[in-house]
């Protein structure tokens, strides 16, 4: 190897004598592997820890090992696969057995990515003594492979909102950084598994990752956009040279993720790369506007949103900055998660009946017959029979007897009060319930909280969320923005504050002609924040609702016909929209009555 600075990879020590799974060899590892029973991910997940533990210390020809290691692989990935489903999409405070499943996944990558590391080293130390394949092809295939195992343990930390382990960046930047001195970033490397490229694109990978804002970010989201990297890598370009476009600089020596290069005081090293990312982020434009309805789609469960794309556009077109500066909080605050709590707790603490109706509104006796087993409901007839009952109604058409006539049936206290129909008790409401959290740091933009495991509740970026003072009444709409879990028990969050007074109301699209009508929906008023320039918005459901609809938003007091004309934020729960206000068939005659009389207009009808 050469270079001024020795490369620093860190390989297990090759201490044990006797590997007794199967033979080293690919023939027997991969009969070992077709037995292992495929029907519980977590047993094979389990035994390809212990065989690749115990290969990692063996002493093995580099070729050899290589190919035991592909005959593993395809089993590793299923299994890996397997056990993500067991804790990706819950709620990322994971019980016990879940976290074991993570646990394990993040070795399974760790050992692999640490096997294919020796295989790449020993090839270089022992390159004179290999006579049977080519060594840089072995080198550079075992350096890709070890670079995508661990980008795939980096992605899982990011799913799970971690921080990232200790030398992972260094064992990624060193890994480029070997493949860089034997000059084979940019061979390419046939992956059927993985799909095919080169080791400068399967580094940069990782590295958009790190740059992309992850914390803000959804699971899913996280894994679109991997697997959009597998096609847009190879469109940042990597220099040992500072330009003006190079907006991200990554030190292959260091710990650390990528850093703005403005940011960065430190003169560049021996081993500091810039990255230009001017054609990506062209390319991410041309994206966005070829796709800006349905985004890209991959496959059923992996699809770029439109939002995901100008996301992903913005963390390389510009360098972000804080808005406010934070100082350290500690004091208690209410929290109350998701669409329909916030519009119960902005409204008032009324729920979306009595937002709609009044906070006197009595549901009909229809819905109010709860769980009683001796009234059924019956076929309603015709409008007309509805509207007029007593006229169609006889009771000696139907053979009922007079009151006179009734036998006397004695009836128990307890049948009565399940026959009783006419009580004025309110049906189950659903409750809405807000969890206490401690607020670590304040900005006049939002809070950092700590959101402990005895919470309940599921917690994702872009949920819409209101919080509320311990010593106030008045809550306050907010989003959260970024989740980090530093420890198993807690986690933190960062939460962007929308609004001090939204206003709960009901949506509905307006009746056209028959079957048109739909349900109405919550939705929040934001009203106009003239400080910052921004107009009134709404907030309705992440589904249901577009740009150039026309609605009809309403309380039990008031009612206005609007259309929704610009979509501001779209997260995974809600969609903000900027609106205006449309005249109405009666707003219009009032403003006609309203004219004066001696108008042009009106001489016109004098004179017809």
């Amino acid at each position: 190897m050469t270079g001024t600075e020795p490369v620093k990879l860190r390989i297990p020590r090759q201490d044990l004598e006797h590997f007794s799974l199967f033979q080293l060899n690919a023939l027997d590892a991969q009969r070992w592997a077709s037995a292992l029973p495929v029907t519980s991910s977590s047993q094979v997940a389990s035994q390809l820890y212990t065989a690749l533990d115990r290969l990692n210390r063996c002493e093995l020809a580099p070729q050899a090992r290589y190919d035991i290691l592909e005959a593993l692989r395809r089993p590793m990935l299923v299994a890996t696969t397997s056990l993500s489903k067991r804790f990706l999409k819950q709620p990322l405070i994971m019980p016990e057995q879940s976290r074991a499943m993570a646990e394990l996944t993040d070795d399974l990558y760790s050992l692999a990515g640490a096997a294919y590391t020796i295989v790449a080293v020993e090839t270089i130390q022992q390159k004179d003594r290999i006579s049977d394949v080519n060594p840089a092809r072995l080198v550079c295939q075992a350096t890709h492979r070890a670079i995508r195992c661990n980008t795939s343990r980096l992605l899982l930390t990011f799913q799970l909102y971690k921080q990232v382990a200790s030398h992972a960046w260094l064992t990624l930047h060193q890994l480029y950084a070997l493949a860089e001195e034997q000059r084979l970033t940019e061979l390419t490397i046939e992956d059927e598994l993985e799909g095919s490229g080169t080791i400068t694109t399967a580094y940069m990978q990782a590295l958009i990752l790190g740059c992309c804002k992850p914390n803000q970010l959804r699971q899913n989201d996280m894994s679109a956009i991997y697997r959009g990297l597998q096609e847009w890598g190879s469109m940042v370009r990597i220099s040992s040279r500072p330009t003006d476009e190079a907006l991200y600089r990554v030190d292959l020596d260091s710990d650390r993720p990528p850093v703005y290069s403005q940011r960065t005081q430190q003169s560049p090293g021996p081993r500091t790369r810039f990255l230009n990312t001017e054609s990506f982020e062209q390319h991410l434009q041309q994206l966005i506007d070829s796709h800006s309805k349905q985004g890209i789609v991959f496959d059923r469960d992996t699809v770029i949103s439109p939002q995901l794309l100008k996301h992903l556009r913005d963390s390389f077109n510009k360098m972000s900055m804080r808005n406010f500066t934070r100082k350290n909080e500690s004091k208690p605050m209410q929290v109350a998660l998701g669409l329909s709590a916030c519009h119960y707790y902005m409204g008032a603490e009324l729920h979306f009946d009595q937002i709609m109706y009044g906070p006197n509104y009595q549901p009909p006796p229809s819905q109010r017959l709860g769980d009683n087993p001796f009234i059924d409901e019956k076929d309603k007839g015709d409008l007309w029979q509805q509207a007029n009952p007593r006229i169609d109604y006889q009771a000696s058409e139907y053979g009922i007897l007079e009151p006179a006539d009734l036998p006397d049936v004695s009836v128990d206290q307890d049948t009565l009060s399940r026959l009783d129909i006419s009580s004025e008790e309110q049906p189950e409401r659903p409750e809405f319930h807000s969890y206490p959290v401690t607020v670590v740091d304040a900005s006049p933009g939002g809070y950092c909280f700590q959101w402990g495991l005895d919470r309940g509740g599921e917690l994702k970026t872009g949920d819409l969320i209101c919080v509320r003072e311990n010593d106030t009444d008045a809550w306050t709409l907010a989003a959260i923005r970024w989740v980090n879990q530093f420890s198993g028990d807690s986690i933190l969050l960062g939460v962007e504050l929308l609004s001090p007074k939204a206003r709960a109301y009901s949506a509905k699209t307006p009746v056209l002609k028959r079957g048109d009508e739909t349900d109405p929906q919550r939705v929040l008023l934001l009203p106009e924040i003239k400080l910052v320039g921004q107009p009134p918005t709404l907030i309705t459901p992440r589904t249901g609702f577009r740009e150039g609809q026309k609605i009809v938003v309403a309380r039990h007091d008031e009612e206005f016909f609007i259309q929704l004309v610009k979509q501001v934020t779209v997260t995974g729960s809600f969609t903000q929209f900027e609106f205006r206000h449309i005249k109405q068939l009666d707003e219009v005659l009032a403003e006609d009555k309203a004219r004066p009389v001696n108008s042009s207009f009106d001489s016109l009808w004098a004179n017809i």
